[in-house]
């Protein structure tokens, strides 16, 4: 046996294993990854003055797109949800790449948090009318990109937003918006669409409908994170008592789909090794019989190393 061939085939027998404990490594990497970007959005309130009454929301949009993302690298899903952090009238304040944008709102009550997800744009013109602004109706609105006056007044700001509010408040918040749908359908009907728009898009927690989702959140808990966060100490520990760690993460079904898709990788690359030889049989049967032009090929592969060799290797693997 040359030297050629006996690296060849240690190659062929070994590697299969070590890709599969690579693929392995590299998922558990990853979703400690995740996790550690987590810590880092919330650590970068480190100092901030704000009152944890009033970060608490801030620190609600990172904590369910970061553990939204978490989850979809745990469950191998290609969904993801960005942090924006965009100032413009209704803006979202997470945005996702499966077509679903979120608004949350952790106020102090239930009641409070469903009424802010429920506010009209005419009730947010009178808000600013209240704060000292001089723009007439129709200015205000035609500044934020409205033209239809009569239409949208009573429409929802966050129109088309899954609504988020704190986990405590979900069940509470729904008994109030359900009351006010019945309460206005007598008195103000034009009201009752944003109530119901509201009820309709309203939940604790960031999904894509197919099974990932962020962590619920409580009002206590995101105060408590942005106290921690103020002062630099959110860490694994801090996390860990909410349920985010990779072994609390990585269930066993998890291990044994990625162990799966390790496995028919490394069964794979064994699989093209064990037929390279075969391959390369078959081309020189094809050169023998005329079939194929040893000289044109010796030009082809040739050629492609003068102009690239790295493409020319990773084209013969």
């Amino acid at each position: 046996m040359t030297s050629f061939e006996e690296g060849y085939y240690f190659f062929e027998k070994y590697s299969g294993s070590h890709i599969a404990a690579s693929l392995g490594e590299s998922y558990v990497y990853n979703v400690q990854e995740a996790i550690n970007s987590l810590i880092g959005d919330l650590n970068a309130f480190t100092g901030f003055q704000t009152k944890t009454d009033a970060l608490k929301g801030d620190i609600a949009e990172f904590w369910h797109s970061g553990t939204f993302n978490i989850n979809a690298i745990v469950k191998d899903s290609k969904s993801r949800t960005y942090v924006d952090r965009s100032h413009e009238f209704a803006s979202a304040d997470v945005t996702s790449n499966f077509g679903t944008n979120y608004g949350l709102k952790y106020y102090k009550t239930a009641q409070e948090s469903a009424k802010q997800q429920a506010k009209s744009i005419f009730e947010r013109f009178k808000e600013y009318q209240a704060q000292g602004g001089k723009d007439s109706l129709d200015q205000f609105l035609s500044k934020r990109g409205f033209d239809d006056v009569e239409t949208i007044l009573n429409d929802p700001i966050y129109s088309g937003q899954k609504r988020i509010i704190p986990k405590d408040q979900l069940e509470q918040a729904t008994v109030w918006l359900k009351r006010k749908i019945i309460e206005e359908k007598s008195k103000r009907p034009d009201q009752v669409e944003r109530y119901q728009e509201t009820l309709n898009m309203l939940t604790d927690k960031i999904s894509d409908g197919n099974g990932t989702e962020s962590v619920a959140l409580t009002k206590e808990e995101a105060e408590k994170l942005a106290g921690l966060a103020k002062q630099g100490k959110i860490n694994d520990a801090t996390l860990e008592t909410l349920g985010i760690s990779t072994h609390n993460l990585i269930e066993y079904e998890y291990v044994v789909k990625q162990a799966f898709k390790a496995g028919v990788s490394a069964a794979t690359i064994s699989m093209v090794l064990k037929i390279a030889p075969e391959i390369y049989k078959a081309i020189s049967y094809l050169i023998k019989n005329g079939k194929i032009d040893e000289k044109q090929l010796q030009k082809f592969g040739f050629s492609a190393l003068q102009t690239g060799a790295e493409g020319f290797i990773r084209g013969s693997i």
